[in-house]
């Protein structure tokens, strides 16, 4: 059994832990910079950096932070010390044998990833969000819940999609932008923008662009 270290100790923790696969991970503890806890969710918090953890390379990680920018400082940091990162991927999650894939992504209750999708590296798909077929999600993206992105979408590095959004098919949001809960998107997102309201429009301009 692979031991796993989980960065981040906040309330998505909760959700990663449920869906965790500890048939093959054992969690050793949590990593996080600014808890002054010593125990998370029953687990202690072993370390506050990775400088440390004595012998990093013996671990497996998991990134559990919400936060899209914090979440890409992480993975930067792990990849840099080619540091092993897992897929959380809960039980009642649907991911067609023909998605791609990368690593250090969340896939939540009930979630689907349809035919010829591609999720890379670092993006959360939460709880019964979907991603139809042929669309693309870049890095470090986070799908919120209930929200829907139909077949065709790319999604840009760092986007959030907010709750029970919905994006019509073909059309791309752009990096670092935010697509507020319950929008419904018909036209492309550019980088950097705030859309929100039915149909979404421009709410607030200049997003930080990680």
């Amino acid at each position: 059994m692979e031991k796993l270290i989980v960065i981040g100790a906040g309330g998505y923790a909760k959700s990663v832990l449920d869906a965790i696969d500890y048939y093959n991970y054992k969690i050793a503890g949590f990593l996080d910079e600014f808890s002054q806890e010593e125990e998370h969710l029953g687990y202690p918090i072993i370390a506050h950096s990775l400088d440390e953890i004595e012998d990093p390379k013996k671990y497996f990680y998991f990134i559990a932070i919400g936060n899209n920018e914090r979440r890409k400082i992480w993975f930067d940091r792990l990849r840099e010390r080619k540091l092993r990162l897992i897929n959380v991927v809960d039980r009642t999650a649907i991911i067609s044998p023909e998605a791609k894939i990368g690593t250090g992504c969340f896939f939540g209750k009930m979630s689907v990833v349809n035919a010829k999708a591609i999720i890379h590296s670092d993006c959360i798909i939460n709880t019964k969000a979907l991603v139809e077929h042929g669309c693309e999600v870049h890095r470090h993206a986070n799908l919120s819940t209930n929200s829907v992105i139909n077949g065709d979408v790319v999604v840009g590095t760092g986007s959030f999609i907010g709750s029970s959004s919905v994006t019509i098919g073909q059309l791309t949001i752009g990096e670092w932008s935010t697509v507020g809960a319950g929008a419904v998107v018909i036209q492309p997102v550019g980088d950097g923008v705030t859309v929100a309201g039915v149909p979404a429009k421009i709410i607030k301009q200049g997003a930080s662009l990680g």
